[in-house]
């Protein structure tokens, strides 16, 4: 007697319907090249690239966010620091991020302050007063130029060219931030090899323009 064909069970509903094969869950792999760093979510990404010791391409890095009110603290700080050895009768900030620290650290000296822009650039939201390309009379003034971050010191030594020629006696610069093996202005507040964010790099409202990560300035110097 010949043996009957076994065949295979389906599962069926408590309808009597067919019940659909289970799908396959897709395995999520690493990020791509292409991922952004932590905190592009909510900040400028041309801010990651620019404060970061090794670009948006340096893997790893350890962020340290400085909000406004951390930011006055390490602004005061620096002004201390500062009016021990130097008594600046003008403060340069040079845009964008030391227009905020410049301003900050002019207030604490009870110095005159200028906004100042060493290089054009598109993608930065400095209101037109604070666009300034040139500076006013400063002869045989004392001058302070201070900026968010130095890397090569670069656009610091553009903006002390720009200040002697305007007639400063002396000029010495200042930063918030400066790496380790990056340039050595007079002062600095903090040293790190960490990405610094501060809170004017945030752009929530979404007028930064997008988050590309190339500008059309000099970056991160």
């Amino acid at each position: 007697m010949p043996t009957p064909k076994k065949t295979k069970a389906r599962s069926r509903s408590p309808g009597g319907a067919r019940a659909a094969p289970a799908r396959k869950q897709r395995r999520r792999g690493p990020p791509t090249p292409d991922s952004q760093p932590l905190g592009v979510g909510v900040a400028d990404a041309f801010a990651i690239q620019r404060l970061s010791p090794g670009g948006t391409r340096r893997r790893h890095v350890p962020v340290r966010e400085l909000g406004w009110a951390a930011f006055g603290e390490v602004a005061r700080a620096l002004a201390a620091t500062i009016a021990r050895k130097f008594r600046p009768a003008v403060v340069i900030g040079v845009a964008k991020g030391g227009v905020f620290a410049g301003s900050a650290v002019a207030t604490a000296l009870g110095a005159e302050f200028y906004p100042l822009r060493v290089e054009r650039r598109s993608r930065d939201n400095v209101p037109a007063a604070e666009a300034r390309t040139t500076l006013p009379d400063l002869d045989g003034k004392a001058v302070l130029i201070v900026d968010d971050v130095a890397r090569t010191g670069a656009t610091l030594a553009k903006a002390r060219a720009l200040a002697k020629k305007a007639g400063a006696r002396e000029v010495r610069t200042a930063v918030l931030v400066t790496r380790p093996d990056g340039a050595r202005p007079d002062f600095a507040a903090l040293e790190t090899d960490q990405l610094v964010l501060f809170a004017w790099d945030y752009q929530l409202d979404g007028s930064g323009g997008g988050g590309g990560s190339v500008d059309p300035g000099e970056v991160g110097v």
